[in-house]
């Protein structure tokens, strides 16, 4: 049999709030036996799971890091598969953002076989945290950034041959971007002087090649020839943090312009109108509807209505402003939102968006031609008492401008109190 350090083992991430899945990988699926990721996103809760004895637990645990009453925590729990078979995992749990709203992230590690190892060694639970830990994941030590030691899993995930090429760093502030130092120099600073006893982050470094690397850092200050110094156990998530962001960005954006979708827009104008509201700066809406599209499908196919919208998107983009926020509002119609904007201003914009579209030509295989497009325009007044009444103005101002011969931009009516 081997060593403990030769045994392989390979860990899953879930996302969940109130344990609904909100993203699985495939490993995390794998563990319990199922086919795909797909198949632990179909469950209505993680704890179907989770060994009935530890579900209270799970909850308890799940509940005190969400309200902030401990901080995220490596823990240990035994769970079997859907063929009834034990395993053991090691969880790691890190409070993250998914979708502008609170959730936890769980990394397990199946260490199984070093348990099997473990108990046949007969060591001492501690003596097999380390070794288990010390196998797995990258491992640091360093003490104000100067390296003092590393191992070979830590000089792979930063792409180095060596844990001899990492020490022979300066510092590994280099290997960090720059706009983060600043805070990972305050965390190793309060470790340092007890103000924390342990840092978990979720963080960007820099491989050798110059890449980045998404690793999840767990942090404790250690004794080092006799000095305090800050051991660093590191997990490469580079490719989970690229599936969330890449998920994330599926559920906000219209598939075919990349333009924020409507429900992302939604939340948007809700935010900026309250916004709005409170401060009394103002916000104009804009309805754009591209000009007799229904003849562009009928005539050259949807795949050519499908281009004209696509060029809709990045043309209209190159001629907003920073802060401006576009969506495809539904089919051929998209809702520009102009925070801290005045009605002037945002004429003086929609008239810059009328006329840089109409300029434009759509090919799409063996078929050119032009298309413009109908704005209605509406700014806030005290008597919207809602996003939806000002998107009404402004739709209200878009049939007007489609009546009166469209190519052209209508502003919505006055609104009265009565």
């Amino acid at each position: 049999m081997g060593k403990v350090s030769d045994i392989s083992a390979y860990y899953g991430i879930v996302i969940h709030r109130d344990f609904v899945p909100l993203f699985a990988d495939e490993r995390y699926a794998q563990m319990f036996g199922y086919d795909s990721a797909e198949d632990i996103m179909a469950l209505p809760s993680l704890l179907e799971l989770i060994a009935e004895d530890d579900r209270d637990e799970a909850i308890s645990a799940y509940e005190a890091v969400m309200s902030g009453q401990v901080r995220p925590k490596v823990r240990v729990y035994e769970n079997y598969n859907r063929d009834g078979e034990q395993f053991s995992v090691l969880t790691i749990d890190h409070l993250t953002e998914w979708q502008g709203k609170p959730a936890l992230q769980i990394t397990l590690v199946d260490f199984s076989p070093q348990i099997a190892a473990e108990k046949k060694l007969q060591q001492s639970e501690q003596r097999y945290r380390l070794l288990t830990e010390s196998s797995l994941q990258g491992i640091m030590v360093h003490r104000f950034f100067e390296p003092l030691y590393c191992n070979q899993a830590m000089a792979n995930i930063l792409g180095y041959d060596s844990p001899e090429a990492v020490l022979k760093l300066d510092s590994l502030l280099s290997i960090i971007p720059e706009e983060n130092q600043q805070q990972a120099i305050q965390l190793h600073e309060r470790l340092i002087q007890g103000e924390v006893d342990s840092n978990s982050v979720v963080t960007e470094n820099v491989r050798r090649d110059g890449t980045s690397a998404w690793l999840h850092i767990s942090e404790a200050v250690v004794k080092w020839n006799g000095k305090p110094a800050v051991q660093s156990v590191m997990m490469d998530v580079t490719q989970q943090h690229h599936d969330q962001r890449r998920l994330e960005f599926q559920a906000n954006h219209d598939p075919l312009t990349g333009l924020m979708n409507r429900r992302s827009m939604s939340e948007t104008l809700t935010e900026e109108f309250a916004i709005s509201k409170r401060s009394l700066q103002p916000l104009c809406c804009i309805l754009l509807d591209i000009d007799n599209f229904k003849q562009i499908n009928d005539r050259f196919g949807h795949s050519a209505g499908d281009e004209a919208l696509r060029l809709f998107a990045i043309e209209s983009l190159k001629v907003l402003r920073n802060g401006d926020y576009l969506c495809r509002w539904g089919g051929e119609e998209f809702l520009l939102l102009l925070p801290n904007t005045v009605q002037e201003q945002a004429l003086l914009i929609a008239n810059r968006v009328r006329e840089h579209l109409a300029e434009l030509e759509v090919i799409k295989d063996e078929h050119k031609f032009s298309t413009t497009v109908s704005l209605g325009l509406a700014m806030l007044t005290s008597y919207d008492s809602s996003p939806e009444a000002l998107v009404a103005r402004a739709d209200s101002a878009l049939y007007i401008a489609k009546e009166r011969g469209k190519n052209r931009v209508e502003l919505a009516p006055q609104v009265y109190e009565l």
